[in-house]
């Protein structure tokens, strides 16, 4: 990477260098004022999982800062975040295509706000289709609406194995590194058929309270009722879950337990993304950052 790439500025020049831990602060302090929902303990995580790239000015602030995640032949490019005061100079550009250069070879994958998808058109990126943002405030007294009635179970240790494969199956590449963290960070449920894990739904603490994510299923009822095994047991305050607009009767139950789609995004690939195994769909991102 050019660690001393110049971008426009109204006064001095702004300069990009990788992310290192101590810029772990700056990054949230960019995160709230964008009112973006992350923690101190999210943003270290994600930056523990990939690497970063930080836009710091003349007299050494952080104005902006981007992500980007890999997993073998592919990644996935998140948070990319620019001080309001220094919009539309350029550093968001400077950003995406230094993290862009730092990934290589690899397809990428990124899920665009509206504000956004001008730019990421122009570096390469192409929509291939719509992620929408459901959440909400659930009580302790909370009444669920029916869910089908699959065969669910716990999570044992044991079967993190099973569901990293999973994952890889319909993501297109391994991110065992990953699920294995989310795992650990929250608790995750299971569709059992004769035995084999056929399906998986991941709660954990995320931003404002807990997240629902990844959800892998080979059916639509599958999604649903991992869905609400999470949502019963997550504690009461917010629930979020990010899921593909075309499932629309996941995006009905989750609307009907008091989740509704509150923010849309459009998934963007650049490169060719490896083919997914047939007969399982991703019906919930681990975050829209990490896909």
């Amino acid at each position: 990477m050019n660690n001393d790439l110049k971008v426009r500025s109204t006064s001095a020049k702004t300069t990009l260098r990788p992310m290192h831990a101590g810029d772990l602060a700056a990054m949230h302090r960019l995160a709230q004022q964008m009112s973006w929902p992350h923690r101190p303990e999210d943003c270290a995580q994600l930056f523990t999982l990939g690497a970063g790239i930080v836009a710091v000015d003349a007299a050494g602030l952080t104005i902006g800062v981007g992500l980007r995640w890999s997993f073998g032949d592919v990644g996935t490019i998140g948070l990319v975040l620019v001080a309001p005061d220094r919009q539309g100079r350029g550093i968001g550009r400077a950003l995406m295509t230094a993290l862009i250069a730092d990934s290589g070879s690899r397809a990428l994958m990124l899920n665009a706000t509206a504000e956004g998808l001008p730019l990421y058109e122009k570096l390469g990126f192409v929509s291939t289709g719509l992620v929408r943002q459901h959440q909400g405030r659930l009580t302790a007294e909370r009444a669920l609406p029916p869910a089908p009635d699959v065969p669910l179970r716990r999570a044992a240790p044991a079967d993190c194995a099973a569901i990293c494969a999973l994952d890889a199956a319909v993501f297109g590449a391994d991110r065992s590194a990953l699920i294995r963290r989310l795992v650990a960070s929250g608790d995750a449920w299971l569709v059992d058929r004769a035995g084999q894990p056929a399906a998986f739904a991941i709660l954990r603490p995320f931003g404002r309270g807990t997240i629902i994510g990844p959800i892998v299923a080979p059916s639509e009822d599958d999604a649903i009722a991992l869905a609400a095994v999470a949502a019963k047991a997550a504690p009461p305050g917010v629930v979020r879950a990010d899921i593909p607009a075309e499932a629309e009767r996941l995006a009905a139950w989750l609307t009907a337990a008091g989740l509704p789609a509150i923010d849309t995004v459009t998934v963007m690939l650049r490169g060719s993304w490896p083919v997914t195994r047939m007969g399982l769909q991703r019906y919930g991102l681990a975050l829209q950052a990490l896909g």
